[in-house]
C-alpha cells in the first residue's frame, strides 16, 4: 500500500512538471513593467500627500521625498509613461474606444493596487502615524523604495523600453498621420465614465477639457446640468 502510494505521489509530481506553463509575451512583460511603474509612482504621492498634512516638517520631508525619488527613477518612470502612451497609439486600428478602455482599466487597477498599498503603510496608530511617516518618507529620500531596489527585474524591463523611444515615436507619427479623426481622450477617461453612468447619463456626454497626466479635467452635460470632474493620478472627484 505504501508502495503504491509513492508511485501515485511520485506519478503526480512528474505529470505537475509536464504541464505546459504560460508563456508570457514580451510585449506582456512590457505591460506588467509598466503598470508596475506607475503603481510605485502613485503609492509614492498617496503616501507623500497623506504625511504631508499632518505637519509643516513632514510636508518638506514629502516634497523631498518625492524630489528625490524623481531624480533616481525619473528615467524608469518616463519609459513607462512613453510606452504607455504608444500602447494607447498603436492599437488604435480602427477601435479606439476598445483600445482607451483597456489602457485606462490598467491604469485604474495599478492606481487602486497604489491605494492598498499605500494604506497598508499608513493605517496605523494615530499616535505612531507621525513616526511611521517619517521612516517611510526617509526610506524614499534614501532609496530604499527604488525602483532597482524593490524589483531589478521590472526595472530592467523598463529600462530596455528607453532604447525603444525614437523607433516608438517615428511610429506614432505614422499613426497620427493615418489616424486624423483620433478624438482627444485621457487616460482618466474610462474612470470618469463610470462616475458618469452613476448619474444615469450617456456615455458621449464627457469631454475632455485638460489632459496632462497625471492632472486631467473633464466635462460632462445631462439632464440640463454641466458638471466638471477633475482627476490627479487616477484619482476622479466631481467638482463643486
Amino acid at each position: 500500500m505504501m508502495r503504491q502510494l509513492v508511485i501515485l505521489v511520485a506519478a503526480m509530481f512528474l505529470a505537475a512538471c509536464a504541464a505546459p506553463q504560460k508563456v508570457i509575451s514580451e510585449a506582456e512583460r512590457q505591460q506588467q513593467a509598466v503598470q508596475w511603474a506607475i503603481t510605485e509612482e502613485v503609492k509614492l504621492r498617496l503616501v507623500a500627500a497623506d504625511c504631508a498634512q499632518l505637519d509643516g516638517i513632514l510636508e518638506a520631508a514629502a516634497n523631498y521625498a518625492v524630489r528625490d525619488w524623481h531624480l533616481r527613477n525619473g528615467e524608469l518612470i518616463k519609459s513607462a509613461d512613453e510606452h504607455f502612451t504608444y500602447h494607447m497609439a498603436m492599437f488604435n486600428q480602427g477601435n479606439w474606444d476598445g483600445a482607451t478602455a483597456m489602457s485606462q482599466q490598467m491604469v485604474y487597477a495599478a492606481v487602486q493596487n497604489a491605494e492598498q498599498q499605500s494604506n497598508a503603510i499608513l493605517q496605523v496608530d494615530p499616535k505612531e502615524k507621525r513616526n511611521v511617516c517619517l521612516s517611510t518618507l526617509d526610506r524614499y529620500k534614501q532609496g530604499g523604495f527604488d525602483l532597482v531596489q524593490i524589483n531589478p527585474q521590472m526595472a530592467a524591463q523598463l529600462n530596455d523600453l528607453k532604447s525603444n523611444r525614437s523607433l516608438q515615436e517615428q511610429k506614432m507619427q505614422l499613426q497620427r498621420a493615418v489616424v486624423k479623426d483620433t478624438p482627444r481622450t485621457g487616460r482618466s477617461l474610462y474612470l470618469v465614465e463610470k462616475l458618469w453612468a452613476e448619474k444615469e447619463c450617456p456615455r458621449g456626454a464627457v469631454k475632455v477639457l485638460v489632459s496632462n497626466w497625471p492632472d486631467e479635467v473633464y466635462q460632462g452635460s445631462c439632464n440640463n446640468e454641466s458638471v466638471v470632474i477633475a482627476c490627479k493620478w487616477g484619482n476622479c472627484r466631481e467638482m463643486k
